[in-house]
């Protein structure tokens, strides 16, 4: 196995990212099945070390947040929504649907990290924030994710006067896996003549399933310890692969997209990827904001306990949500 702290060091990695890496290694070197053949069993460690990370890494969230839970109809049936509701009794609010990381595979609405990251957002931008436990691979393939994030949004457009929000300041946004799915129904919605969305926040997004073509990957790959990736590609994609973009980098046409936050870290294997798409969008037109964090590796904008670039960071997404709601409102 890698030596992922000397290995981070060697990159110039901030020192709160050494601790945090070695606190992983250390972890996960007790739960043998995230690396299982079962995929619930792999999922159950990978929530146990997230979770136990978070704990230690992640600033608890405002206690004044109300968090409310939502069944939700999609075209599949239900799915689980959390509502991150912040003190105050203005409305319509603005509102925007987070998709969580976890590589297509993994990950889900009642983990630590996003309960603590998305209280905080709720209440520092003003926003509405809803979570959504979509569903996935490889019991769910490639578009099944997607169509959930799809379907919640157009609830959440028809929904907005009994929510309490303003459906014309709606957005999506996502880290990892999530900001692919983000992206790519930001794209499903324009396609589909709407609902209209007001931006969009894509972090350390999985711009691309073909990272191994990126000087990043190569350079930074195994620091981001995500396994067999052709496994992974494979697993969200199925046996058989529907049609359409699977990835972002897929679709040709990025005209007339919402307004972007994009955000990378300078040691990860997803940076290239994501910034392509970044630049992609600019040069369609669309107003996109970039920040690469220095010194940061994949997932390490979570250490907001330890980490100031990492608070840096979610001051930044909070910071463009505040920004869009005051310009929606002046507009």
């Amino acid at each position: 196995m890698p030596d992922y702290v000397a290995l981070a060091r060697a990159a110039g990695c901030e020192a709160a990212v050494l601790e945090w890496l070695a606190a992983n290694e250390e972890i996960a070197a007790g739960l043998p099945d995230l690396r299982a053949a079962d995929w619930p069993r792999r999922r159950r460690a990978a929530r146990e070390l997230a979770d136990v990370l978070a704990t230690r890494f992640t600033l608890p969230g405002p206690a004044g947040c109300v968090v409310t839970e939502h069944r939700v109809p999609v075209r599949s049936g239900e799915v689980t929504v959390l509502r991150y509701h912040p003190p105050g009794d203005d409305r319509p609010r603005p509102a925007h649907l987070s998709v969580h990381g976890g590589g297509f595979i993994g990950g889900d609405v009642h983990e630590v990290i996003n309960d603590r990251l998305l209280r905080r957002r709720a209440v520092d931008s003003g926003f509405d924030i809803f979570d959504i436990d979509y569903r996935l691979a490889p019991e769910h393939p490639f578009p099944a994710g997607l169509e959930d994030c799809v379907d919640v949004l157009g609830w959440l457009a028809a929904s907005a006067a009994e929510l309490g929000i303003d459906a014309g300041r709606l957005g999506v946004g996502g880290a990892s896996a999530g900001g692919n799915l983000a992206a790519l129904a930001a794209v499903h919605l324009r396609d589909a003549g709407g609902p209209p969305l007001d931006h969009q926040v894509l972090e350390v997004p999985a711009a691309s399933l073909y990272l191994d073509r990126d000087g990043s990957f190569r350079e930074h790959g195994v620091l981001a310890d995500f396994g067999d990736f052709a496994e992974i590609r494979a697993a969200y994609l199925g046996a058989d692969p529907a049609p359409g973009p699977a990835a972002p980098a897929e679709v040709r046409d990025l005209a007339g997209l919402p307004p972007a936050l994009v955000l990378t870290a300078e040691c990860d294997p997803l940076r290239d990827c994501g910034e392509a798409y970044a630049a992609r969008l600019a040069a369609a037109g669309v107003p996109v904001e970039t920040w690469r964090a220095p010194r940061q590796v994949h997932g390490s904008a979570g250490i907001t306990a330890t980490s100031p670039i990492a608070r840096e960071w979610q001051d930044r997404v909070s910071g463009f949500l505040r920004a869009r709601r005051t310009a929606a409102t002046v507009h």
